[in-house]
C-alpha cells in the first residue's frame, strides 16, 4: 500500500488527483469530502487538510462521524469523478505486529500516514507522581507487583484518550502487574471536558489520566507521567485512507499535510487547536485561524495569508 502510494503520489496534479495506476486515467478533483470521527487530533488533521486544500483551490466538506467504522462506511459513498472522498482516521496497530501494520479494512487504502506514534502513558501530577513513588519505596516488599499494588491503592484512573475496545485489556494489564485502583471512561473531545480532566490532573492528588504522549497538557500544565510499563499497551497512527479500487483518491495535498505530522508539529497543532476553541479574551481568534497558523508554521502556505493574533491567547 505505502508502495502504491509513493508512486501514485508522485504524479503532478492542480489540486487533488484522483489517479487509477492500472489504467493511468487522471481525473482533477474540483471537490474533496473528508470523513472522519470527534476524536480531537482527527478533527484537527481534517481541519489542516480542508485548510491546505481549498488554499489550492479544491472546495472541501468535512463530514463527521462516530468511530472509525462509520468513517470506512462512508468511504462507500458514490461521487462524480471530480468529487473524492477520503477518510482520515486514528487506526490503532496490530498487536505484536514487528512491521507495526494497522487495523483497517481490507478494502480501503492508506493513502498517507502521518508519521506521529500515539502511544499512551499515565499522566499526572508531579505531586501525585512523586507520591506515586514513594508508596512503591516504602512498601518494602521484594515483589514488584506487591509494590504496585501498594502504589496504586487509592488511585483514580481515568482513560481519556483509550480506544473504547482496549479499556478492558489495559485495565487487565494494569491488574496482572498488581495496580488495580478506581477507572473512569470519558473523553477529552469537547474542549469542556478536555479542561475539566486537565483541571482534575492538577488539583485532585489521587488522579492519573490516560493520554498521548504528546498531548501539550502535559509541557504546558507541567505534569508527568507514572513509571508503568506500558510496552503492551495500544499505539496508533493518524492516517488518511480511501476506497481500495482502481479510482482510489490519492490527493498530493493530504499527503503534503500528513507528511509533516511528526510528535512535536502534532503536539503544536493540538495546542493551537485546544487554545482557539477555549479562546475568550479581546484577541479571540477562531479555529481555522490556529489551523493556518499551523500551517504556516509548516511552510505549507503563506504566512501572509495568516490572520488573527495567536500570542494572546487564553492557556
Amino acid at each position: 500500500m505505502k508502495f502504491f502510494a509513493k508512486v501514485c503520489g508522485s504524479l503532478a496534479a492542480v489540486s487533488l488527483l484522483v489517479v487509477g495506476c492500472s489504467d493511468g486515467q487522471e481525473v482533477d478533483v474540483e471537490e474533496l469530502t473528508i470523513v472522519t470521527t470527534s476524536s480531537v487530533l482527527d478533527q484537527a488533521t481534517s481541519m489542516a487538510v480542508s485548510e491546505y486544500a481549498q488554499d489550492q483551490g479544491t472546495t472541501v466538506e468535512i463530514q463527521d462521524h462516530e468511530d472509525s467504522e462509520a468513517v470506512y462506511a462512508a468511504l462507500e459513498t458514490q461521487t462524480a469523478d471530480d468529487h473524492a472522498v477520503i477518510g482520515i482516521v486514528t487506526a490503532q496497530q496490530v498487536s505484536d505486529s514487528e512491521d507495526q501494520e494497522l487495523q483497517l479494512p481490507d478494502d480501503v487504502e492508506i493513502v498517507s500516514q502521518a508519521p506521529a506514534e500515539l502511544g499512551l502513558v499515565a499522566t499526572a501530577s508531579t505531586m501525585t507522581s512523586e507520591q506515586f513513588t514513594s508508596d512503591q519505596q516504602e512498601s518494602n516488599e521484594a515483589d514488584e507487583a506487591l509494590e504496585l499494588a501498594a502504589a496504586c491503592e487509592g488511585l483514580t484512573w481515568i482513560h481519556a484518550e483509550t480506544p473504547a475496545g482496549e479499556v478492558d485489556a489495559i485495565n487487565a494489564q494494569l491488574k496482572d502487574q498488581g495496580c488495580a485502583p478506581e477507572f473512569e471512561n470519558t473523553t477529552g473531545a469537547d474542549t469542556d471536558a478536555y479542561d475539566e480532566i486537565t483541571e482534575r490532573l492538577k488539583t485532585e492528588p489521587d488522579v492519573v489520566a490516560m493520554l498521548y504522549s504528546l498531548d501539550p497538557v502535559i509541557v504546558d500544565q507541567g505534569l508527568t507521567t507514572l513509571d508503568v510499563a506500558t510496552d503492551n499497551w495500544p499505539r496508533s497512527s493518524v492516517v488518511a485512507v480511501a476506497p481500495d479500487d482502481d479510482h482510489a483518491a490519492l490527493a498530493q495535498d493530504v499527503t503534503a499535510v500528513l507528511d509533516e505530522m511528526d510528535s512535536e508539529s502534532a503536539t503544536e497543532l493540538l495546542r493551537g487547536f485546544h487554545d482557539s476553541r477555549r479562546s475568550v479574551s479581546d484577541l479571540d481568534y477562531e479555529v481555522d485561524q490556529a489551523i493556518r497558523h499551523w500551517l504556516a508554521g509548516q511552510d505549507l502556505i503563506d504566512s501572509d495569508t495568516v490572520t488573527g493574533n495567536f500570542a494572546g491567547t487564553d492557556q
